[in-house]
C-alpha cells in the first residue's frame, strides 16, 4: 500500500517550520485539509500526540507498519 500523501505531510513538516508547529499543535485538522488523505490515514494523523517532529514520524510509521498489507500473488508449479 503506497501512503505518499503522508510522506508529503512529513516532509512538508520538516521544510516548513511553521506547518510543522501548526502539525505539533491544536491546528493540525487545518493544516491537514489541504492533502488528499484517505479517512483513516486522517484518522491516524489525528490520534497522533507528539510534541516533537521526530516523535510524530515514528508514531505515524508505527501506524503504517501496522496495516495489513496486500496479499501477494505466488504462482505454484
Amino acid at each position: 500500500m503506497a501512503y505518499a500523501e503522508l510522506e508529503e505531510v512529513v516532509g512538508h513538516a520538516i521544510i516548513d517550520r511553521n506547518f510543522c508547529a501548526d502539525l505539533l499543535n491544536g491546528s493540525r485538522a487545518r493544516v491537514l485539509s489541504r492533502f488528499n488523505l484517505s479517512p483513516e490515514e486522517k484518522q491516524a494523523l489525528m490520534d497522533i500526540r507528539a510534541e516533537s517532529l521526530q516523535s510524530f514520524a515514528g508514531q505515524l510509521a508505527g501506524w503504517i507498519d501496522a496495516q495489513p498489507q496486500p496479499a501477494t500473488y505466488q504462482w505454484s508449479a
